[in-house]
């Protein structure tokens, strides 16, 4: 049995979303907060940067990193065909945009909800949130140009990195009134 980790409107969304396109069992653990925002203890011992999600595989063994998990899942199902296989040009581009996604959009949407986490002087936050704002339309930009046909990011195959890309999309899809 696999176990994720996570909180509602946390990278953990995609995960559960792959997880039950996939149809692979699974149980869901919320992770609290406790008033100063921490996570609990017993999920630290798991995830000691206190980050959801965290996946417990069959194995026991724990994976943090939501883009890791879901290539991870989508390879461990190949007949899903939600990941190219390796070698082909479609995996290449899979993986750049799961991990472009990842490092750029996860990452800038965090800093425009949490920008008082991107400094030790909170008189930086709004500054820090109006960069991010102005960062995630050019990301989101470079990816709507580089789609082509589409309708998906791969073409005319939905892949995890599209799953991901909704999560990222519906986070930040008040961007335009934040503008």
């Amino acid at each position: 049995m696999i176990t994720l980790y996570g909180r509602s409107g946390s990278g953990s969304a995609a995960v559960e979303a792959l997880l039950a396109v996939l149809g692979i069992a699974h149980e869901v653990v919320e992770v609290p907060k406790d008033a100063d925002k921490r996570p609990p203890e017993w999920f630290t011992k798991l995830n000691p940067r206190g980050e959801v999600p965290a996946l417990k595989l069959s194995d026991d063994s724990i994976m943090t990193e939501s883009a890791a998990m879901m290539i991870h899942l989508a390879d461990g199902a190949p007949t899903a065909n939600l990941s190219p296989p390796l070698g082909s040009s479609d995996r290449a581009k899979f993986l750049r945009w799961i991990v472009y996604l990842a490092t750029n959009a996860y990452m800038t949407d965090l800093r425009m909800y949490y920008p008082e986490r991107y400094s030790t002087d909170e008189s930086h936050a709004d500054a820090i949130k109006a960069k991010a704002i102005i960062d995630l339309n050019r990301d989101f930009d470079i990816l709507a140009a580089e789609m082509g046909d589409g309708p998906f990011i791969l073409g005319k195959t939905m892949s995890a990195v599209d799953i991901y890309a909704a999560m990222l999309i519906t986070w930040s899809e008040d961007l335009a009134a934040l503008l």
